[in-house]
């Protein structure tokens, strides 16, 4: 069966009050469906399957095309195309877990935003790196490290004036103490 048009519009129109148009369709198995809904009263569009768009088809929001989400076949892509590009979580308490593959098939959480916290977490055993070369490690396993593997200098700057740079570690009896500092002031 078809609908065709040879020119002009074609509308499809629901003037009852808060009433709805619903596209349904055979569900695989000799039944009937719901697949998606224009809902006149909340005034939005429900989708109750997946949307599928294929290789190199954006997903394009805003007026202006603002955001592009697509896949290339190989790649996927979320692209700001105009302004600042936020990812805002929200939801009270609720973080923004960064996940990808964990070199053996699995996926697991490299660094996440703890919104309980206010921090951003990075679990045990995973590296933050800088450089392209992989020039500076910081690094927690068993135990804690920040090493650097650059031919040039390591520096540790203090940019407030007359402020020191204080070394201090456990002492021994549950507390915190200074073993040395750097005094900014007495230089």
């Amino acid at each position: 069966s078809y609908i065709d048009i040879a020119n002009g519009n074609l509308t499809f129109r629901q003037t009852t009050d808060d009433g709805d148009i619903i596209f349904q369709c055979d569900d695989g198995s000799g039944g009937l469906t719901e697949y998606f809904r224009v809902d006149g009263s909340s005034e939005n569009v429900l989708f109750s399957k997946l949307i599928k768009l294929s290789d190199n088809v954006e997903l394009r929001v805003g007026d202006g095309n603002d955001i592009k989400i697509f896949s290339d076949g190989t790649d996927g892509y979320i692209s700001g195309e105009t302004g600042n590009l936020y990812i805002r979580q929200r939801g009270d308490d609720k973080d923004i877990i960064f996940q990808s593959d964990d070199g053996s098939g699995g996926v697991e959480t490299y660094f996440f935003l703890d919104g309980s916290s206010s921090r951003t977490i990075f679990p045990d055993s995973k590296e933050l790196v800088f450089g392209t070369s992989n020039n500076l490690f910081i690094f927690h396993g068993t135990h804690s490290y920040i090493q650097n593997y650059t031919s040039g200098d390591f520096y540790i700057d203090q940019r407030v004036d007359d402020k020191d740079i204080i070394f201090r570690a456990d002492d021994g009896a549950g507390g915190t103490g200074e073993y040395f500092r750097l005094d900014g002031s007495a230089a």
